[in-house]
């Protein structure tokens, strides 16, 4: 999300603090794809040769199209991801905005959005020091507790 130009987004601090270890997750994802992808269609080969009688040669031709759908699922889970940050900055933003709204404090569209971005930084760095980042984004995320005005605004603007 930060290579897109996000400034809301949060790097977990075992990644910012030891940057190798993303390349670390990198490697064991793709090598754990990599095996589950060979084995996969290893079982594919021996159903193929033991009841169909087709040569097992096609181990490596079958191992692609696991590889493909390894490739697709790390994709839509990566936009998963993405999706739930997004969703829970939303909600923090709608909180700036509401707050700001029922102070009566005329802010522009900066002031709320850097206010927002502080505040769901804080958040996110305070869920991830008590080891619950990916449940407090979830529950953010997944939350209906829209401010009501907010919910005004969309239904009746």
């Amino acid at each position: 999300m930060i290579k897109k130009g996000k400034k809301w987004a949060v790097i977990p601090e075992a990644f910012s603090k030891n940057p190798s270890s993303f390349t670390r997750l990198r490697l064991k994802n793709f090598l754990l794809s990599l095996l589950v992808s060979a084995l996969s269609a290893l079982s594919v080969a021996w159903c193929l040769s033991a009841f169909a009688g087709i040569d097992s040669a096609l181990v490596l031709l079958a191992v692609v199209p696991f590889l493909l759908v390894a490739v697709f699922l790390y994709k839509v889970a990566m936009a998963k991801v993405s999706t739930t940050y997004q969703a829970a900055y939303f909600l923090e933003y709608c909180r700036a905005r509401y707050e700001s709204d029922k102070k009566g404090a005329l802010r522009n569209e900066a002031d709320i959005h850097n206010r927002a971005i502080w505040s769901f930084a804080k958040k996110l760095k305070n869920a991830e020091a008590h080891k619950r980042l990916w449940k407090y984004v979830n529950a953010m995320a997944n939350t209906k507790k829209i401010p009501p005005d907010v919910m005004a605004e969309t239904m009746y603007g």
